[in-house]
């Protein structure tokens, strides 16, 4: 038999906007003229705007004077201070905020936890209803609550509301007086050191005393006695 040739013609390719990857180069490439394009155009009518305006761009108002007050400032701050500290307290005022709410929430969801494992009834059932009230409410809702059903309610500064001890509930919070540190405060940590000693040594004692005849003694009421 004779061989026979297979003819296979190469198809053509025909236009070059038929080609796959001509088309995606060519859509992508004007995607990023017509972004760029953009960013141009509002950066610059920006920059008009402002010089027409009159009002200075950059960071240079960091180093101009507040005027304003922070009434929780871990640093030093004034109303004369930078725009730059007032930033910083922000910062770390919202850094102590994050950190006390971790370690809050962590505490609180660890004895929730506990709580609807526990063998009460009563414990548990409240420890579940806590959580799946609490699961299905959004974070921005408990939020809204707090600020406008509590905060809200609570007098202004200037009406707050005397608590013992010193303490007082208005509108910004609940604040407790601050010990000021003097000549011989130091007399109060030394006593503190002796007290707690005093009462470990009390319930070493009461320990002692149970293991040999069998008494107990209220070592938890004597050493809150000692300390306080």
């Amino acid at each position: 038999m004779a061989s026979q040739e297979i003819l296979r013609e190469e198809p053509s390719r025909g236009s070059f906007i038929n080609d796959p990857r001509i088309r995606s180069l060519f859509f992508q490439t004007l995607v990023v003229i017509l972004l760029f394009s953009s960013i141009w155009w509002i950066v610059h009518n920006v920059i008009e705007n402002l010089q027409r305006l009159h009002i200075a761009s950059g960071f240079g108002f960091l180093r101009s004077r507040a005027g304003f007050d922070i009434s929780d400032t871990p640093i030093a701050y004034t109303s004369d201070s930078t725009y730059f500290r007032a930033l910083v307290v922000g910062l770390l005022n919202t850094i102590i905020i994050a950190v006390a709410g971790i370690v809050l929430a962590t505490v609180v969801g660890f004895l929730i936890g506990i709580g609807r494992l526990s063998q009460n009834w009563l414990i548990r059932k409240i420890c579940t209803v806590y959580v799946e009230i609490f699961r299905n409410i959004p974070p921005l809702l408990v939020i809204f609550f707090w600020y406008s059903g509590v905060l809200a309610v609570l007098p202004p500064p200037r009406e707050s509301i005397h608590l013992p001890l010193g303490s007082f509930l208005n509108q910004r919070g609940f604040y407790l007086p601050r010990a000021v540190w003097g000549d011989g405060s130091w007399l109060i940590g030394v006593a503190l050191l002796l007290a707690i000693a005093m009462a470990w040594f009390v319930a070493h004692r009461a320990r002692q005393r149970q293991k040999a005849t069998g008494q107990q003694f209220p070592v938890f009421w004597t050493s809150v006695a000692l300390i306080v």
